[in-house]
């Protein structure tokens, strides 16, 4: 099942959609929509008649990003949804055509990852400025989370539901990014192990971001709060066990 919040995405969720349902026909939809105030919930709406896969959450206010994720999850833990769990962006950043790689890897891995940041990934429409801090602000929050998975603020994430189910996600708070480390530090602390396989995100054609300064600032204190978390939590040591995508002659790609 896919989560995917949104708010002032009107313009692109039918094309989301379409682009779903190609790659992925028999994939469940859950939109969580923070009130949108150009009719997004509408276009959803419109949607459900001809396609019966679509949840719809439409909360009160504009709640964010994490809010929108932590809310989702619980309803489709306590209610058995799905056996697997999908975040997914509403701005077509993420390439539905590789939904069928997502949900293979998962029935052998716990935590998927599609990531700009090993072989073969990449992002396009970004100025070089732009490539520059997202390269640094990753490498910033491997080294202080202790997290060695190459894109820590990616946004294409799958989960097998069972893991979500180890979680307390009542007492996560991060929104923006930040919950996207968030997720990854506290599975890497229980000894989840990742696989991560390569995508090229695209900048957004339609719409506006919704990057802010306070994200921004959120995004760079939790590496700090996870680093001084490692520093005085006493606890065992548990090895990664992480896996990163690697070309072979044979299959194009392959988890190594």
């Amino acid at each position: 099942m896919l989560i995917i919040p949104t708010y002032n995405e009107r313009d692109n969720v039918a094309q989301l959609v379409s682009r779903i349902r190609k790659a992925a026909p028999s994939e469940s939809i859950f939109f969580v929509d923070d009130n949108s105030p150009d009719g997004t919930a509408e276009e959803i709406h419109r949607i459900q008649q001809q396609d019966r896969r679509i949840r719809l959450l439409v909360r009160k206010g504009k709640l964010g990003y994490g809010s929108a994720c932590r809310q989702a999850m619980q309803e489709i833990v306590s209610k058995n949804l799905a056996d697997h769990v999908i975040q997914f962006d509403a701005d077509l950043s993420h390439p539905p055509e590789l939904l069928p790689t997502m949900v293979a890897l998962l029935r052998e891995y716990p935590v998927v990852v599609g990531s700009r940041y090993v072989s073969g990934g990449g992002t396009q429409n970004w100025s070089v400025r732009r490539r520059w801090l997202s390269s640094g602000a990753n490498l910033y929050a491997r080294l202080l989370t202790g997290v060695p998975v190459h894109d820590m603020t990616a946004g294409f994430v799958g989960y097998q539901t069972s893991v979500l189910r180890e979680l307390d996600l009542q007492v996560f708070r991060s929104e923006g990014y930040a919950f996207l480390m968030e997720m990854k530090f506290n599975l890497h602390q229980r000894a989840v192990s990742f696989c991560e396989f390569p995508i090229v995100f695209w900048e957004r054609a339609g719409g506006n971001s919704k990057f802010s300064r306070k994200i921004m600032l959120e995004g760079a204190r939790f590496p700090l709060k996870a680093f001084w978390s490692r520093v005085n939590r006493k606890r065992d040591h548990h090895p990664y066990a992480g896996v990163a995508w690697e070309p072979t002659a044979e299959r194009g790609t392959k988890p190594t």
